[in-house]
C-alpha cells in the first residue's frame, strides 16, 4: 500500500493537483489533427466500417452523378417535345389551310385544270356492256 501523502496546505483543505484535465473534444479534436488515430490499432479495428462509409460516399456520388444526368436529359427531351409540339401544331394549320376550297381551286387552275360547278352524275350501265365488243 502506498503511504505517501503530500503535505496538506493550512489554507484550504486538501491539496488539489495542479494538471488540468483536458476536455473530451479537445482530445479528439488533438488525436485527429495529430494523426495519432491513424497510428493505433483502433484504425485497423474499425477499418471494415471505415471501409462501408467510403462504399457509401462512393455510391452516394454517383447517384447524384446519374440524377444529375437524368434530369438534364429529362430537360432535354422536354424541350425536343415542345419544339416538335409547335411544328406539328405548324404544319397542321398549314394542311388545313390547304384544304380549304378556294385553295384547291387556285391549286387545280395552275395546273391547267377546271372546277366543276355542277355535281357529277352517275351513269348507269348494263352489266357486261363493255365485254361485248
Amino acid at each position: 500500500m502506498n503511504t505517501y501523502k503530500e503535505p496538506e496546505s493550512s489554507e484550504k483543505g486538501p491539496a488539489q493537483p495542479h494538471t488540468k484535465k483536458k476536455p473530451a473534444a479537445g482530445k479528439f479534436l488533438h488525436r485527429l489533427l495529430s494523426g495519432e488515430f491513424l497510428a493505433r490499432e483502433g484504425l485497423i479495428k474499425h477499418m471494415p466500417f471505415i471501409a462501408f462509409l467510403v462504399a457509401l460516399f462512393l455510391i452516394n456520388i454517383g447517384m447524384v452523378y446519374y440524377f444529375e444526368n437524368t434530369a438534364r436529359e429529362k430537360v432535354k427531351l422536354q424541350n425536343e417535345l415542345n419544339e416538335m409540339r409547335s411544328q406539328y401544331n405548324t404544319t397542321l394549320s398549314e394542311l388545313e389551310k390547304s384544304k380549304q376550297q378556294s385553295n384547291v381551286a387556285q391549286a387545280i387552275q395552275e395546273m391547267g385544270l377546271k372546277e366543276l360547278r355542277t355535281p357529277p352524275q352517275i351513269i348507269d350501265v348494263e352489266e357486261g356492256f363493255f365485254e361485248k365488243e
